[in-house]
């Protein structure tokens, strides 16, 4: 769901602050599953995003450090800029790479966090066991390997809006989205490299104002570059998309927040 939400906006400053309060409740909301964070080495894996750096920041606190990974070089500079003004506790900093091949030594975090990753992640050459594994590694013994992200187990325009996405993706350059699947998919990557995999999946949470920054979105970039055909075809499915959007709003995707801890050496050898 790429939002460019401060480009001829189109809400009040009194929405806009409502739509901004909507979205610190929900990062507060995932945060809190996390439980006390305080002084731990935390790596943010793929996404630079100011709310969930400054919400980690705040949790882990000035004894702590928190690093962020993130593929999208403009990203990470627009992250760096970012975090002049952020109200920040722990240290931060923001490293490009890739989340299958991470830039860090073995047993280096404390806590490895990702939202919203998996189901944007390239699967064409590795698979998403793959980026989960190498996450892994990068945890100390004993440490915690921690995901949220959207599942498909509650009606949601925003599914449809993701799999408009993820087919304009495969056909500007073959991308392929490993996408919003079922809890227990995400919950099965977890299971295969962790000990004492706990999980929940938490209701949508209602983002006032969300639609209007939809509707006003422009045409995807990749979309006029498409041959005739798919181009047609995904422009009649987008326009049948936005209108159930203007009629029923844009519904969000219920929440799965899993996690597991890392086995000690014995227990990985036996």
């Amino acid at each position: 769901m790429p939002l460019r939400l401060y480009d001829d906006d189109p809400l009040r400053p009194a929405e806009r602050e409502e739509l901004e309060d909507d979205l610190i409740f929900f990062s507060d909301r995932e945060l809190d599953l996390l439980g006390d964070l305080r002084g731990l080495d935390v790596l943010y894996a793929g996404g630079a995003s100011l709310l969930w750096l400054e919400g980690l920041s705040q949790r882990i606190g000035e004894e702590g450090n928190l690093t962020a990974l993130d593929l999208d070089a403009e990203r990470v500079r627009e992250g760096r800029e970012a975090l002049a003004d952020a109200a920040l506790a722990a240290p931060v900093r923001l490293v490009e790479g890739d989340v299958f091949e991470p830039p860090f030594g073995s047993q280096t975090f404390d806590l490895v966090y990702s939202s919203g990753l998996f189901h944007e992640l390239d699967v064409r050459e590795r698979a998403a066991e793959d980026a989960i594994e190498a996450l892994v590694s990068v945890v100390r013994r004993g440490g915690r390997v921690a995901t949220s992200d959207f599942v498909d187990c509650v009606p949601a325009a925003q599914l449809e809006d993701e799999r408009l996405q993820a087919e304009l993706a495969r056909e500007v350059s073959g991308a392929e989205l490993y996408g919003i699947g079922s809890p227990g998919r995400l919950v099965g990557l977890h299971e295969a490299l962790l000990d004492d995999v706990r999980w929940r999946v938490s209701p949508p949470h209602e983002v006032r104002h969300l639609e209007r920054l939809v509707l006003a979105e422009g045409e995807p970039e990749g979309l006029p570059l498409l041959p005739a055909g798919p181009q047609r075809r995904l422009r009649e499915r987008r326009e049948a998309y936005l209108e159930r959007v203007r009629r029923q709003g844009y519904t969000r995707p219920a929440t799965l927040y899993v996690e597991g801890s890392v086995p000690d050496e014995n227990h990985a050898n036996g």
